[in-house]
């Protein structure tokens, strides 16, 4: 193996780990931002129950926390495509 090849390949490496952290980093915030939003979404339900919010406030905030769960669902999957092309650039086959 030549020297730039090996350079290459280094730089692959360290490419690919940084875009692993860097989605471990998004699905973190994500996964935040959905424990919040379910939280919301929650509080809401029973104000509602209580007669304290109206309906659409709480459909809003009902969206809020599906699309906080679609959000949460595309960065795992960004985290699993990270992995991948980790251990592709290390020369493994992907870790079940």
């Amino acid at each position: 193996m030549t020297l730039q090849m090996r350079a290459r390949l280094q730089a692959q490496a360290a490419s690919a780990l940084a875009r692993l952290r860097s989605a471990h980093t998004q699905w973190q915030a994500t996964h935040r931002q959905a424990q919040l939003a379910q939280e919301s979404k929650n509080f809401f339900d029973k104000s509602f129950r209580l007669g304290e919010t109206d309906l659409p406030t709480r459909l809003r905030i009902e969206q809020e926390a599906v699309q906080a769960q679609k959000a949460l669902s595309r960065a795992r999957i960004d985290v699993s495509a990270a992995w991948s092309a980790w251990w592709q650039a290390l020369g493994e086959l992907p870790k079940p």
